[in-house]
């Protein structure tokens, strides 16, 4: 068979044929055309972007017949067996599977001889981080001084696992990973070469899935040139790669936005009988739900593509607090959907929790009365109309012609003028002298008046008068305070609260039998024991 995969039979011969990666190509091929080699290069990158590749195609640079230069010819007999790997002064080593120190010294032995043919003799350790540290420190020595005719070329998808003292003796380039348009450009170029018709609109697909790999892309392309028979379309790819799924939680986000609880859960029921993997189907969840948040703020940034066309429609219909709900739901859920009872009932329980759970604005009155009667604020999305009920207002209430008093508690207040840092110090530590229409005077303790601060004065009559929606005076004034301070109170409360706690600890008849049968100590800090040898 003379059939050779198209992940083999593309692979870059030079760097000009190398796609994307330019800063790299660029600082090798400067490097190349002034003799400056470096003792040993290290390739990082995810699966697929051109590690080996480029390792390869240096060693081809380096050791030409031609002369050292960043275009090898590619026709000497150096670089044919370079290319065929059957090169005796290149020596390719997979770290995966020679991890041993043994391994790394039988490697190290021959570094001192000379290339029987090449210029150089060259290592290129592939998935280096693979390597045990006996192997790293074996390797130490050689790779920061090795000689003169003698070239380490390391390749990893985890510098993460390397020592530093490996990465500090390498020159490293990060490969990046390929973009949808760099991998549509090349497999679209491939399929030209090779005759094959093909649907523009299913390279994207085929692009997108690859997650930035080349080889993953030309694998997958493999797969839907076969289902097509040879011809390379849109139904095949998203047979093969399942993206019809994509289309399916488009239609599901359309009706949870739309609050159509059954047609939701229809379509989550169809997932489940297509034996679609719930993990994946969260993940495009996600990934749709930030995409209408990143379309609403900066639609410039956005694109579409063919399975993601239907969410345009919902970029006004949804709203920004709803989008917010959504994304938070889908977080939880992927920390919680392994604990389900299976995945399908899982991602079914987060469907309904995004229809049940709704962001409420909840409005302050403006308006001066005793008692009010309002309909309660609800999100954008159309929801059941609630009853009408009577709520006392947050707002102040009128005692009489010239006075008005806060309705409810003065802490209260202070929690909704969303206050920050030392102006909610000192608001918690004043009480209400009186209450007028445009003024307001408190009465702040002898004790705190340092905290008095007219940047915070400002600030605190700019929150009140949002609250109140009119302009307000406020007035502080220092003196003795009888009653009892937001901030007095909520210490009063967190210290009957200790010590509520220390009592139902010290009441408790496990505590109590513990202490006993081991000599334990509870203090109020931590609960300290010691074994007696009775």
């Amino acid at each position: 068979m003379d059939y050779k995969v198209l992940a083999l039979k593309y692979r870059p011969q030079t760097f000009t044929e190398v796609a994307g990666q330019q800063p790299t190509l660029l600082a090798l091929q400067h490097s190349l055309n002034h003799q400056q080699l470096h003792n040993a290069y290290l390739f990082t990158g995810t699966r697929g972007v051109g590690k080996t590749t480029l390792a390869r195609i240096l060693a081809k640079a380096i050791n030409c017949v031609k002369g050292m230069r960043a275009r090898p010819c590619g026709s000497c007999a150096m670089c044919i067996s370079i290319t065929q790997g059957n090169n005796i002064d290149v020596l390719e080593v997979d770290a995966a599977s020679r991890t041993k120190v043994e391994d790394t010294r039988e490697l190290l032995e021959n570094v001192s001889y000379v290339p029987v043919q090449a210029r150089c003799k060259i290592y290129i350790i592939d998935e280096v981080h693979m390597l045990s540290n006996h192997s790293f420190n074996a390797l130490l020595k050689t790779l920061e001084e090795p000689p003169a005719h003698v070239k380490f070329i390391l390749a990893t998808t985890d510098p993460q696992k390397l020592p530093v003292t490996v990465l500090s003796r390498c020159l490293q380039f990060h490969l990046r990973d390929f973009t949808v348009e760099q991998i549509t450009q090349h497999i679209a170029g491939i399929l030209h070469k090779e005759q094959i018709p093909y649907d523009l609109a299913a390279l994207p697909i085929i692009a997108q899935c690859a997650n930035g790999s080349m080889r993953d892309a030309l694998s997958l392309l493999e797969q839907i040139i076969a289902a097509g028979q040879l011809h390379v379309t849109v139904v095949a790819a998203q047979q093969v790669l399942g993206t019809e799924m994509q289309a399916q939680i488009v239609e599901l986000l359309h009706n949870i936005v739309h609050n159509n609880a059954s047609q939701a859960i229809k379509i989550v029921r169809e997932l489940a009988a297509n034996n679609v993997d719930f993990n994946q189907a969260l993940q495009v969840l996600q990934k749709f739900i930030h995409k209408l948040a990143l379309w609403q703020i900066v639609p410039s940034e956005v694109i579409v593509t063919l399975e993601e066309q239907g969410l345009e429609k919902l970029v006004a219909s949804v709203s920004a607090l709803d989008l917010q709900l959504y994304y938070q739901a889908t977080l939880l859920a992927v920390r919680d959907i392994p604990y389900a009872l299976d995945l399908a009932s899982g991602f079914e329980m987060l469907v309904l929790r995004m229809l049940a759970f709704q962001p409420v604005n909840i409005g302050i009155a403006t308006t001066v009365a005793p008692v009010v009667s309002v309909a309660p604020t609800v999100s954008a999305r159309a929801a059941p109309a609630a009853p009408v009920v009577n709520i006392v207002p947050v707002a102040p209430v009128l005692k009489n012609s010239s006075e008005v008093a806060i309705s409810t508690d003065w802490e209260q207040v202070i929690s909704r003028l969303n206050l920050q840092g030392l102006t909610k110090v000192l608001a918690e530590n004043c009480v209400v002298a009186s209450w007028q229409a445009d003024a307001v005077v408190l009465k702040l303790q002898e004790g705190q008046k340092p905290l008095l601060n007219n940047k915070h004065i400002e600030r605190w009559q700019a929150a009140l008068q949002e609250y109140l929606q009119r302009k307000i005076t406020l007035n502080i004034e220092i003196g003795t305070i009888d009653s009892e301070t937001p901030a007095s109170r909520g210490q009063r409360l967190r210290s009957e609260s200790q010590i509520n706690a220390e009592q139902a600890i010290r009441q408790d008849k496990y505590v109590q039998q513990f202490t006993q049968e081991f000599a334990a100590k509870i203090t109020d800090i931590q609960i300290q024991g010691r074994i007696t040898g009775e």
